[in-house]
């Protein structure tokens, strides 16, 4: 006696989307200027890697 499988192979069917319906925009937090170097921070970005950016960039535009 054998087992036979059948392999069904899934067939994915892409909807029409409207992009400017769930379109992201970006806010700015904070906005950072030392030495002509512009540092732009966004609402959700990581706090504790944004600090160590912020911490560089001061360290190297002096």
């Amino acid at each position: 006696m054998t087992e036979q499988n059948e392999i069904i192979t899934p067939v994915f069917k892409s909807k029409a989307s409207d992009f400017k319906k769930h379109a992201f925009t970006a806010r700015p937090a904070v906005k950072i200027n030392v030495n002509e170097v512009e540092l732009t921070i966004f609402k959700g970005t990581n706090s504790v890697l944004a600090s160590d950016i912020v911490k560089v960039v001061i360290r190297y535009a002096r």
